[in-house]
């Protein structure tokens, strides 16, 4: 069984291809020439170059495959809605048309819990939820969604999507090390009283989840959730400074305040033509805001079991930084 994995240099898109190799899948990556291929030294794959942007080198990348994983994406939660939708859905749908010249059977399509949006229940939100994304990245993947759909009714590939809300972990080099670095730097607090109920995966059973769909003809034509457990950022906090041996934070801030800040921070960063704010509005809902997600349909039809719990994704987090931080030292 072959099976393109794109963002397979990435941190989910990695995890994946160590998934489907244990497997016994014959795993070909799709790499940009810009990509860090370091969480693929010394692994099975065959990696073929190529870009979403690039039309001919995605239908090399798709020849005689089985499956594609389309992992890659522009996962930020700032930045220009015209940047989300060229990376998130024209790259889509360019690898789409690769598939469909190609003759590709199948196609498992990365998408996000932020198609959600933030709504105000606290119920566990199954995939028929309705759908309001707050921000350029979720409406990106909304609309990549769509287009899955389309091919998935018109073309002769059956289509499915892994949904998830925050992803952390080892390789995680967005939230994990925004977390962390943040306990070090002590600028961590808590919004509201910080028990706030909200649902996270680590990307080892995102992988997992995304190998079953691919994998299930139940999954054809179908989203499915996925998540690891259920937590509260004061415990996240809390367990994240244990583990480092850092003081956890004290201090809490209302959402209001939490969000003006945010916004100014933004503000700023816009002002000085940076990238990636540390701090962002997006933050502020996610960790002020209770969501939790339902993924028993995945449970029921894909027989997806999640394998980590809150304390052991954040020890393997935290031993994955240290060992990142000998690197650094060591090639420094």
């Amino acid at each position: 069984m072959l099976a393109l994995v794109t963002g397979g240099t990435g941190f989910i898109g990695s995890h994946l291809v160590d998934e489907l190799s244990s497997q016994g899948y014959t795993v070909r990556v799709l790499q940009r020439t810009s990509s860090n291929p370091r969480f693929l030294e010394g692994k099975p794959i065959s990696p073929v170059m190529g870009d979403l942007t690039d039309r001919e080198s995605l239908v090399r990348a798709c020849q005689y495959v089985d499956v594609v994983y389309h992992i890659a994406a522009l996962p930020r939660d700032w930045g220009p809605r015209k940047t989300f939708f060229e990376v998130n859905v024209d790259g889509t749908r360019n690898l789409l048309d690769a598939c469909v010249v190609n003759k590709v059977p199948r196609f498992v399509f990365m998408s996000s819990a932020a198609v959600y949006g933030f709504p105000k229940t606290r119920q566990p939100l199954q995939e028929s939820f309705p759908k309001h994304p707050t921000l350029n990245y979720g409406e990106s993947k909304l609309a990549a969604e769509a287009l899955l759909w389309g091919y998935g009714m018109n073309h002769d590939i059956a289509v499915s999507a892994v949904r998830s809300p925050v992803v952390l972990g080892p390789r995680d080099h967005l939230i994990t090390l925004f977390l962390i670095h943040a306990l070090q730097r002590k600028r961590l607090f808590y919004i509201g009283d910080g028990n706030q109920q909200i649902s996270l995966s680590d990307g080892r059973d995102v992988a997992r989840c995304l190998r079953l769909a691919g994998e299930s003809s139940i999954s054809d034509n179908q989203p499915y959730n996925v998540k690891s457990f259920d937590s509260t950022p004061r415990l996240l906090m809390r367990s994240f400074a244990e583990q480092l041996r850092l003081s956890a934070p004290e201090k809490c801030r209302s959402y209001l305040q939490a969000y003006v800040l945010a916004s100014l921070v933004e503000g700023f960063w816009m002002l000085a033509r940076r990238k990636n704010p540390p701090f962002t509005r997006h933050k502020v809902r996610v960790m002020g805001t209770s969501r939790r997600i339902d993924s028993s349909k995945a449970a029921q039809e894909l027989k997806y079991v999640p394998r980590y719990r809150v304390l052991e994704t954040i020890t393997d987090s935290v031993s994955w930084y240290k060992t990142l931080n000998e690197q650094s030292l060591l090639t420094g």
